[in-house]
């Protein structure tokens, strides 16, 4: 009788709940919202431009992209086995294709004088490194012979080649030279008189 007692309560809730039921007819409505047209306020005429002049504010131009911020490429990156047609045919930067090997010392200085270079150019010029003894048929396809062997491309065409390791100061000089020389062989023949 005592545990009866205990669970009184229980059972009367419990039959109170049955009893009300869930009948939508007796619960209110929620409350809707309102109509768009409240929220947003009254309607504005679309801009007319012969009338009107837009403007943006000075916090919108600073987050416009400039034309002259940082390369969207890598200045230097590894070559990872990526189509070598895509990695050449880029356009919009000049590309040194240097093959290399891990154990030639010359390797390294030329790679390191090659980043100078790209980052004197501002964002004109990217390196990719390209490890011969990693990638063979790549190697033998452009015909290397010897480390470091360097390719210089342009709009995916190949300009000229140089083999062993230069300072910066020669590779900057041998650059414009090359990129003017190709400005030269792209120049229509002056009209006959």
């Amino acid at each position: 009788m005592i545990e009866d007692m205990r669970l009184l309560p229980f059972v009367v809730c419990l039959s109170g709940a049955l009893l009300v039921g869930c009948d939508d007819a007796d619960e209110e409505t929620p409350p809707q919202p309102p109509p768009l047209a409240e929220v947003a306020g009254p309607a504005r005429p679309a801009p007319n431009p012969q009338r009107e002049s837009l403007s943006i504010s000075n916090k919108k131009k600073a987050a416009l992209p400039s034309f002259n911020a940082a390369p969207r490429f890598n200045r230097y990156s590894l070559y990872n086995g990526e189509d070598i047609r895509q990695v050449t045919g880029v356009s919009g930067r000049t590309l040194w294709l240097c093959f290399t090997a891990p154990w030639c010392p010359h390797s390294k200085a030329m790679i390191r004088e090659l980043k100078i270079v790209a980052q004197e150019e501002k964002g004109t010029v990217q390196v990719v490194e390209v490890n011969a003894d990693a990638y063979m048929a790549l190697a033998e396809e452009f015909d290397i012979t010897k480390v470091p062997t360097t390719f210089i491309y342009t709009e995916g065409v190949k300009l000229d080649k140089i083999e062993g390791a230069y300072n910066a100061a020669s590779l900057r000089r041998f650059l414009h030279d090359t990129l003017a020389n190709k400005k030269n062989l792209e120049a229509p023949p002056p009209p006959f008189p």
